[in-house]
């Protein structure tokens, strides 16, 4: 049965708890049958949950006219959750168009379309194209608590490379954690994900993830303008926290080679306005402290088969 309709359709409360409220049917209860999600563009069928967020929830989908190909269906469960995928669809679609067929479009995550959906509350679907070998920054941790440098090299290079891309456009997405950042271990690829919180330059991030609350810079709990500066401090944080490092401290191991070290801390400073404010020089200097501990760039293969 057609489970979710766009618009002002009225939806089965058995069917939303499932769809929104963070319910999967267990060996209690009945298998309410297929959930089918209806689009503009396509009817899409949720196979199964993959992550729970503050304000939404994702599943892994099909749609019916198009069996080989599979969907990100991101659809909100409280009433601030569909202002946010709202957001994210706005600012994706503004910088899926600034990129064209450039490369940087390749960091974004493909948009398929994004529609309302109404019942107690009004909701919000966001439909992204999925693409196997992608994993979270968490998931890389889970299963190597400490990259080697050579891996934050590349890592880090790219994901200054999309915030660059992304400031020239006045944008900040005011929540690089490591739930946000995708990389693909295989060719290298990487993947910013998660727009909701996005802003424009000099304007306060009004919304954080809860359960990274510690990692923000200070300007955003007390509500102060964010700056490319803060998009900075919190990429400095994915790359410490891959090191092997505390976020929350900023403390390093050893293992990391001093000339990064300070780099890093660099990023972390407390103010806004210690901090560097630019990622295209930034990735300048970060690509020469690499040649100075690691030589010419070079592909290094990330295991984690």
């Amino acid at each position: 049965m057609d489970s979710l309709k766009p618009g002002t359709a009225n939806l089965c409360a058995s069917v939303l708890s499932w769809l929104f409220d963070g319910y999967w049917p267990t060996a209690e209860q009945p298998d309410p049958g297929p959930v089918r999600v209806p689009g503009q563009r396509h009817c899409y069928t949720l196979q199964r949950l993959l992550a729970v967020g503050d304000v939404a929830d994702v599943h892994l989908a099909s749609a019916e006219n198009e069996p080989e190909a599979h969907y990100l269906v991101k659809a909100s469960r409280v009433p601030e959750g569909g202002p946010l995928l709202d957001n994210e669809r706005k600012t994706l679609a503004q910088l899926l168009t600034a990129a064209g067929e450039t490369t940087y479009r390749k960091y974004l995550p493909t948009l398929i379309e994004s529609f309302p959906a109404t019942d107690r509350i009004a909701k919000r679907i966001n439909v992204f194209r999925a693409e196997p070998g992608f994993r979270t920054l968490e998931q890389v941790h889970e299963q190597l608590p400490a990259l080697d440098g050579r891996h934050l090299g590349w890592i880090f290079n790219r994901l200054l490379t999309v915030l660059g891309f992304c400031h020239r456009q006045g944008i900040l997405h005011g929540a690089i954690l490591p739930c946000h950042v995708l990389i693909h271990p295989g060719n290298h690829g990487l993947r910013l994900v998660g727009w909701g919180q996005s802003v424009k330059a000099n304007h306060r991030i009004k919304t954080i993830v809860a359960r990274y609350r510690d990692w923000y810079p200070r300007e955003v709990p007390t509500k102060q303008a964010a700056v490319p500066a803060t998009d900075l401090f919190l990429a400095a944080r994915c790359l410490l926290y891959l090191a092997g490092g505390d976020p929350v401290t900023n403390w390093l191991p050893d293992a990391v080679p001093p000339p990064l070290q300070r780099f890093i801390q660099t990023c972390l400073l407390p103010g806004p306005g210690m901090r560097p404010d630019d990622a295209w020089a930034v990735l300048e200097e970060f690509n020469e402290v690499l040649r100075q501990l690691y030589g010419p760039p070079k592909f290094h293969e990330l295991d984690l088969s």
